[in-house]
């Protein structure tokens, strides 16, 4: 395995969120407010299959 397969894992480009929730204290939610809060500069992609679609 090369660093650039490694640099991608460690400095991805997006972030899928799965079961992100706008219930308080989630683990889906948290982990989207901690990545929000880090700065990360990527695309996020919140993912709930109950929620309603965006748009």
């Amino acid at each position: 395995m090369t660093v650039r397969y490694m640099q991608r894992f460690f400095e991805p480009r997006s972030i899928a969120v799965i079961g992100a929730s706008e219930r308080q204290n989630s683990l889906g939610g948290v982990v989207l407010e901690n990545l929000l809060a880090s700065g990360f500069k990527g695309r996020l992609f919140a993912v709930n299959p109950k929620g309603a679609p965006a748009g």
